[in-house]
């Protein structure tokens, strides 16, 4: 009996990871929020929303994710001179539990809880430590 559960156990965790995949695969994930702490200042405005602080028009505005079965992944931005980010190479996703590791930026990875994408970065600038959160929701 305890080994048929077990049986059992392993296959939902199988089963329940193959459907995540397949929810990160099937959607373009756009941004939603950028936050950063402390607030940052940017011309003669303030404050956390930094996609707020960077205008409606920007690459950050419009970031979006699309990922392959194949492991690789987009990152793009429709945004004034946003192609200028785009290098050209091919781009590489994995996953490590809830966890989704990119290439491009492999100490930074995303957190996935199946509906919603996160992804913190710290910069320095001036002296000061900034932290930023980015949240994707699917498309």
């Amino acid at each position: 009996m305890k080994k048929i559960l077990f049986v059992l156990l392993i296959c939902t965790a199988v089963a329940c990871t193959k459907d995540s995949n397949k929810t990160l695969i099937s959607k373009k994930w756009v941004i939603e929020s950028v936050t950063v702490t402390p607030a940052l200042k940017m011309g003669n405005k303030t404050s956390e929303n930094y996609i707020e602080l960077s205008g409606p028009e920007s690459c950050v505005a419009n970031l979006s994710l699309s990922f392959a079965a194949d492991s690789t992944y987009m990152a793009g931005s429709n945004g004034a001179l946003c192609d200028i980010m785009a290098d050209g190479r091919v781009k590489t996703w994995k996953r490590d539990g809830n966890q989704i590791i990119l290439s491009g930026a492999p100490g930074a990875p995303l957190l996935f809880d199946g509906k919603k994408l996160t992804q913190t970065t710290i910069t320095e600038q001036d002296g000061k430590t900034y932290t930023f959160v980015y949240k994707y929701k699917a498309k």
